[in-house]
């Protein structure tokens, strides 16, 4: 071995980093995009991070688009998923009551109706009304999960004009990032609180399951669930269909059914409008998304969560549109703190 090289003498050399980034595999964040598009808005990092006139732009190489990374499998969803887009002109903390009829289901017979000759009543019944109502609240991120709170960014600004990749643009990427996983975090959480759950055939808890794959997710247990949407009357996309949102494994075993091969079809057309579509069967259109909920039952077993889903679902609403904002207290100029902030309500119907 030579007296002098890298490796006998190690700290006379240092180390070159490429402006190359290589992909961080992310999921598509299918909820995210789905409450976004329905209110037109998005998190857009300003070029300079930091009070106006005393921010950082940062130099050197670009950095990724927080996008550019995501496994994109079914992008956009229907935006009828959303029942109601409300604009909030209030503060945080306000709350918008939205109406929905309820229709009373009496008596039909055709002798109940009659009324030649009996007299008829004077005394007036209601008519049938529900309320549910979104909240506006105040959000930021990114989260300190160290001190349990939302915490800043802190870029130094000498600091910021020596890095190998845009330091404005890098953290702008990371703030974009962790608000779309937010949002679609929310809406998952919201669409697990469904009033029905359908098991696989022979399975009525979580705690069924004591091996892994016992009980797999098959097109029967789709075919009852479309039957209860049917029963409960829920309407359905201007094509026929509803949506179904399932995990990947949920889709392994769905491809492995026999039934299921033999009754879904792909429309060519949806291949063009949501790129990465599973495919179609009985009245769903299949999604697959990467950020749906798992967790393990008393077994140990993972237990998946998947989302049939009808028109109306969910609700959203905005106040102030999502910004990255900064810290008034800036070092005198030398540390910028950012993070993202929005007035935003979450809601189911």
């Amino acid at each position: 071995m030579p007296s002098y090289s890298r490796v006998t003498v190690p700290a006379n050399f240092y180390d070159v980093t490429s402006d190359q980034l290589l992909q961080a595999p992310e999921p598509q964040y299918l909820y995210a995009g789905l409450y976004l598009g329905s209110l037109a808005v998005s998190l857009t990092p300003p070029d300079e991070l930091g009070l106006p006139g005393r921010g950082v732009t940062g130099v050197g190489a670009n950095y990724t688009a927080e996008d550019a990374d995501r496994l994109m499998l079914s992008n956009p969803m229907f935006t009828d998923v959303i029942g109601a887009k409300v604009d909030f002109n209030a503060q945080p903390g306000s709350t918008m009551k939205i109406n929905r009829p309820v229709y009373a289901n009496t008596t039909y017979t055709e002798s109940s109706r009659r009324i030649n000759g009996t007299s008829i009543s004077t005394t007036p019944i209601n008519v049938g009304s529900q309320q549910t109502s979104l909240t506006l609240f105040t959000y930021g991120g990114p989260y300190d999960s160290d001190n349990s709170r939302v915490a800043p960014y802190g870029i130094e600004s000498f600091d910021a004009n020596l890095g190998v990749f845009n330091a404005s643009r890098m953290h702008g990427t990371h703030l974009k990032r962790d608000f779309h996983r937010f949002v679609d975090s929310v809406n998952v959480a919201l669409l697990d609180l469904a009033s029905s759950t359908v098991y696989p055939e022979g399975m009525s808890a979580d705690d069924d399951a004591t091996t892994a794959g016992q009980f797999p997710f098959t097109y029967e247990q789709m075919s009852r669930c479309e039957q209860e949407m049917d029963d409960a009357n829920l309407p359905t996309f201007a094509d026929g269909f509803r949506a179904i949102v399932l995990s990947p494994t949920q889709l392994k075993q769905l491809k492995d059914d026999p039934q299921y091969q033999r009754a879904s079809q792909v429309f060519p057309a949806y291949n063009i409008l949501f790129p990465g579509y599973v495919g179609s069967v009985g009245k769903f259109h299949v999604f697959r998304s990467t950020t749906l909920t798992s967790s393990a039952n008393s077994s140990s077993v993972a237990i998946h969560y998947g989302h049939a889903i009808a028109p109306g679902a969910l609700l959203a609403g905005m106040g102030r549109r999502p910004a990255v904002v900064p810290n008034t207290q800036d070092n005198y100029k030398q540390t910028q703190l950012v993070i993202w902030v929005a007035d935003l309500a979450f809601g189911s119907a």
